[in-house]
């Protein structure tokens, strides 16, 4: 006897070629997608014949993957917290366990890491080699293991620009715009030959035997005191260098860090000026103080307190065409580079995004005890629920009378116009998009800049959003799906970005804009860092994690806190629920 099941109709899905099907399918969301799959017995068969196919476009879709990435390569690329994988809908399951966390929905793994004989002022987190690479108030560059602090490698400290190659990358290099051969280290007479300090650093360095992990050899040293002095600012985007001087606070200096040689030098003002109206006056000398600098593979961006102004890079540096001009500065007689110039936005033209931010449901805060760091094991680490850790905010567009009498929702009513006080900007991970923060609390985000070359206004492409705190730092994440925002006061933000900016197909036909914000600051802890005048430098998102140059002692309380809050709850560790939130059904 055969079921209703059995002998319904095939939905219409089935009754296509089974390529076709699949074709359709890879339009359609995880949450669509587990819907579907309830609908019928044999919608239900049909998926499990085809898991494989069906997740790995759903991994697509959802950007988690690029079109032509295979699973193993997948799971490589995105570091351990995808080991193990072993099909495509144990990929997205995870994917979506971590967008949870992210958004405040999951459990968050919260930590500390210290040297404890110096502190840290800046870092880098190499995700391959899992290490962090800091830089101390001691001046010392260091290389220690994310997991236990161990310190691996450290380095010299001078003036100039010293560039270390990772042990595990060096060898003889082949530069594909000029065909030349390269070799680490650059010895004399080359102008960049490494210096006896960094011979000497490199045989002295602290090297885990049988093992390259975090281990780096020298390979060039630019020296800049003949030219622009001791180095103020600089950014790398491999293998280009850019970095500004004391001596020449307006001239950017561009090098290739696998040969050493100066590719090129630009003064910034000078060119023509694109993206503002014509009654626009690019700042005067004495007002272009420069903050901040950032580099993609084709442009750089000059970010100065009064505008930020992003140039194209001349061709010799982003072609695979072998010849280049014969002096860093370009062909005599050339015409100085086009400026794409981000000012003060003053045109009802300019789209607004300007929110007031509504908390929805705040975490538990207590008065702390605080602790010294002494005796505490690090790294210290606690499993909190994500709602312990982030306080969730909505953005609400202000309103329609308020937008009239306040255009710009920069600087208070009464108060003159004089300088937008712009402090960094950011290309986005894919290089299309700009985010610049201000002095006061503003956030600019150009999208897809290069509109501008082809006449559009900043003012067309330029949207903004009052975060209303002093901001110091941007980061984006590696995905283009997060922004983090540091304030003066010590507050961090994580904005959670539209996913019509990198998922074109899950937006169709809607405006972008800005989704949610998460505040990640410890508020409790806040409060005694600005009272005790101390500012924590770095801040670093990758996939998994926000990194953040904090007092330690400071975050072992708060978490041992959690942890003893934890102890008194039930079912305090996460539990897999029988769906997530797109409907993968768990095993």
């Amino acid at each position: 006897m055969t079921s209703p099941a059995d002998t319904e109709p095939p939905p219409l899905l089935l009754a296509l070629p089974a390529d076709i099907s699949l074709h359709v399918l890879a339009y359609l969301s995880l949450h669509d997608l587990y819907h579907l799959r309830l609908t019928s017995k044999r919608v239900h068969e049909f998926f499990e014949a085809h898991e494989e196919p069906i997740y790995h476009q759903a991994a697509i879709y959802h950007h988690f993957v690029r079109s032509r990435t295979s699973l193993e390569e997948a799971a490589l690329a995105n570091g351990p917290w995808l080991s193990g994988v072993s099909d495509w809908k144990e990929l997205c399951r995870r994917w979506v366990t971590l967008e949870r966390n992210w958004d405040g929905r999951g459990f968050v793994r919260e930590g500390g890491l210290s040297p404890r004989e110096d502190t840290v002022i800046d870092f880098v987190i190499d995700e391959d080699q899992h290490t962090a690479i800091s830089l101390s108030r001691k001046g010392g560059l260091t290389v220690r293991a994310l997991e236990d602090g161990r310190l691996l490698w450290a380095s010299s400290n001078h003036s100039g620009i010293e560039i270390w190659r990772r042990a595990t990358n060096v060898h003889t290099t082949v530069l594909r715009r000029r065909g030349e051969v390269v070799h680490t280290p650059l010895i004399a007479p080359h102008s960049a030959a490494v210096r006896d300090f960094q011979v000497q650093a490199g045989v002295s360095a602290p090297v885990v035997r049988y093992s390259d992990r975090g281990h780096f050899l020298p390979h060039a040293y630019i020296d800049t005191s003949r030219d622009i002095g001791p180095v103020r600012l600089f950014r790398v985007h491999y293998p280009l260098l850019a970095y500004v001087g004391f001596n020449a606070p307006l001239d950017v200096v561009v090098v290739d860090v696998t040969s050493g040689d100066v590719v090129w030098r630009v003064s910034v003002g000078q060119g023509r000026v694109l993206g503002m109206p014509s009654q626009f006056n690019f700042p005067p000398p004495d007002d272009r103080i420069t903050m901040d600098i950032d580099l993609t593979h084709e442009y750089m961006s000059v970010c100065m307190y009064t505008a930020v102004v992003l140039y194209r890079l001349p061709a010799h540096l982003t072609s695979d065409d072998v010849t280049r001009p014969s002096s860093a500065d370009g062909e005599p007689g050339e015409n100085p580079p086009d400026m794409l110039v981000l000012g003060d936005i003053d045109t009802p033209a300019a789209r607004q995004t300007t929110a007031h931010l509504l908390m929805l449901a705040a975490a538990d805060r207590t008065e702390p005890v605080y602790m010294a760091i002494h005796g505490i094991s690090l790294p210290v680490l606690a499993t909190p629920r994500g709602q312990d850790v982030l306080e969730r905010y909505d953005i609400v567009p202000p309103p329609l009378s308020a937008q009239r009498a306040n255009m710009h929702a920069l600087v208070p009513a009464g108060v003159p116009r004089v300088q937008p006080g712009f402090v960094c900007a950011r290309f986005s991970p894919d290089g299309k998009h700009l985010v610049a923060a201000t002095a006061f609390g503003l956030l600019y985000f150009a999208w897809d800049f290069a509109r501008v070359e082809r006449g559009v206004q900043f003012s067309d492409i330029t949207e903004y959003l009052l975060i209303d705190e002093p901001l110091r730092d941007v980061s984006w994440d590696s995905e283009l799906r997060r922004l983090a925002v540091r304030t003066v006061w010590e507050d961090v933000f994580i904005l959670t970005m539209n996913s019509s900016y990198y998922n074109p197909r899950s937006s169709a036909g809607v405006e972008p804009h800005s989704s949610s914000l998460l505040d990640f600051s410890n508020r409790e802890l806040v409060g005694w860092a600005r009272g005790q005048g101390a500012p924590f430098n770095g801040m670093q998102m990758t996939r998994t994690a926000l990194w953040l140059v904090w007092d330690v002692a400071l975050l072992s309380n708060a978490v041992n806190r959690r942890q003893a809050r934890a102890e008194g709850e039930r079912n305090f560790d996460p539990a897999p629920a029988a769906h997530d939130e797109f409907g993968l059904p768990r095993e």
